[in-house]
């Protein structure tokens, strides 16, 4: 997984998120700053969240595979 795939699906999950936590504030009664304000809150968390997870998830993957492939071209 490349950085710029890691950097999508943090996007995604940041204007999900937005999209869920500003209509649903707005729809139980808040006002439209605050829903505003909370939507930005849940996109700034959320896609952060998403982020740590998948670069984190890369770098142990990373690291099993260093080795991978060494022995190669010794004979049996």
């Amino acid at each position: 997984m490349s950085l710029t795939s890691i950097k999508k699906y943090s996007v995604v999950a940041g204007l999900l998120s937005f999209t869920l936590i500003f209509f649903g504030s707005w729809l139980y009664g808040a006002r439209v700053f605050s829903s505003f304000v909370r939507g930005v809150e849940g996109f700034a968390v959320f896609g952060l969240l998403t982020w740590l997870i998948l670069r984190g998830w890369v770098a142990l993957n990373s690291e099993e595979d260093k080795d991978k492939g060494v022995n190669l071209d010794q004979t049996v």
